[in-house]
């Protein structure tokens, strides 16, 4: 029911949430290789809320699976979406690959003490973290699954993700300040 009612406000906030994330430029999406270049991004008062994160995430469900993707229009792999959902709200930089993500560090963070905002982190038939989502709230996050798929939203409580989660975090600065 609660998630009924969250899709029923994303409905409603669709339109202004997403003309505000179609106004950011590409540019404002951190980039490792620019950082190091001593780059410039959009200044943080242009960042959109952290509400408006899971507006974001949800407006991209059905996008296509793309390795190596980090776009809505040419698709995500699992770390591109959540680089670009979490890069809107924060300046930021995180790695390129959810391994790396997990090493990144950040607060570690119970199950039962997510926030909007947090990495899920999971090893998928593998011994090394080889895939991340974005908690959204309700005990469900969005992400990008695999090849021939699209992002969705899935429940954190199914047997199949149980059994491959490997730990959360909260790596934005902000957010490890509001929720300690």
């Amino acid at each position: 029911m609660r998630f009924q009612v969250l899709t029923l406000i994303f409905s409603m906030l669709c339109m202004a949430g997403l003309a505000r994330a179609a106004e950011i430029p590409p540019e404002m999406l951190t980039d490792n290789e620019a950082v190091a270049a001593g780059q410039e991004f959009a200044p943080a008062d242009a960042l959109m809320p952290f509400d408006d994160m899971v507006v974001v995430a949800l407006s991209l469900i059905g996008t296509p699976y793309k390795y190596g993707g980090n776009s809505p229009e040419t698709g995500f792999d699992c770390s591109g979406l959540v680089r670009y959902v979490l890069g809107l709200s924060s300046t930021v930089t995180l790695p390129r690959t959810s391994a790396e993500m997990y090493r990144m560090g950040g607060k570690e963070v119970a199950l039962d003490q997510l926030v909007p905002g947090d990495l899920i982190f999971f090893r998928v038939k593998s011994k090394r973290i080889n895939h991340v989502a974005v908690y959204i709230g309700e005990n469900r996050f969005v992400h990008a699954p695999s090849s021939g798929n699209f992002v969705r939203v899935d429940v954190l409580g199914k047997n199949y993700w149980q059994r491959y989660i490997t730990g959360a975090r909260r790596v934005i600065p902000e957010m490890v300040a509001s929720h300690p």
